[in-house]
């Protein structure tokens, strides 16, 4: 339940601010993040529960986390989860996931990046905790800790949609198509939403066929791959207009402009808050 809650929650990063990248430039550059100042936490007033088991005194703290962080009162949601880090367990890995998600909710990149980096610490093969971490290093506009962390993501769980998926990202922000393609289609392979949709679409399926379970995550490569040629198909006419100048043909230009037009106005593709996946899941 926790996963359906906060998967989706954010989607970060400038992908294809490539597209805006005058012809000749080799490497795409992403516009980091202002963050505001950080705010000093005032000391967290915790309930002590004398005589109580940990176990419950845990439960107590992130069940009051949780309700606070639904509703929105994050300072308050991330004061319950401080509480079972400073007075219950500091080495309980799943209060710095969600206070990191917390932090994220109010931009305070640096703290998040802290609490992801201590998940790690205490659990090396936590996927999600580098998955997230290598959001929030794109999001201020450090891609090269964040391509580190997908690669880690995906030397974890080689099969990981999730990591397939963002690390294709980060490929479109360099400008190499063909990789974040590539990648995109090996997602697709391994989660088999191909036969799914060949499933779905059988004009021989009997109308009371019982429904086909999958994760819509799956689905979300067709759409990033769409991205990735819109963008490679732009990339390309902007090659033969910059070589032909004036003297190129008027509909190509044309087609050109309503491709750009379309996509940027359409997707917002110049906002890029929208084509990375976290996973807030405590499983791994």
């Amino acid at each position: 339940m926790f996963k359906r809650l906060f998967l989706v929650f954010m989607m970060i990063v400038t992908v294809l601010m490539v597209m805006s990248i005058p012809v000749g430039a080799q490497d795409a550059t992403v516009t980091p993040v202002p963050q505001p100042t950080p705010t000093l936490e005032p000391p967290p007033v915790c309930p002590s529960f004398d005589g109580e088991e940990t176990s419950v005194r845990t439960s107590y703290y992130m069940g009051e986390g949780f309700g606070y962080f639904n509703s929105g009162l994050l300072s308050d949601a991330i004061l319950s989860f401080t509480c079972v880090i400073r007075v219950v367990n500091p080495e309980y890995i799943p209060a710095y996931m969600v206070r990191g998600a917390a932090y994220i909710r109010r931009q305070e990149y640096d703290r998040a990046i802290r609490d992801y980096t201590r998940a790690v610490e205490l659990q090396p093969d936590l996927l999600n905790a580098y998955n997230n971490r290598g959001i929030v290093y794109a999001a201020i506009g450090d891609l090269d800790k964040a391509e580190s962390d997908f690669d880690r993501v995906l030397e974890l769980d080689a099969d990981s949609i999730l990591g397939l998926n963002n690390r294709a990202v980060l490929y479109a922000i360099r400008a190499d198509y063909d990789n974040a393609i590539s990648m995109l289609q090996e997602a697709i392979e391994i989660s088999g939403i191909e036969d799914v949709y060949a499933r779905l679409t059988d004009p021989n399926r009997p109308a009371d066929a019982p429904a086909i379970e999958y994760d819509f995550l799956d689905a979300r490569a067709y759409a990033l791959l769409g991205v990735m040629y819109s963008a490679r198909a732009r990339d390309n006419y902007n090659k033969y207009l910059y070589l032909t100048g004036g003297s190129g043909d008027a509909r190509i230009q044309s087609a050109a402009g309503v491709l750009q037009s379309q996509f940027t106005f359409d997707l917002r593709l110049d906002d890029g808050t929208w084509l990375l996946v976290a996973d807030f899941s405590l499983e791994g």
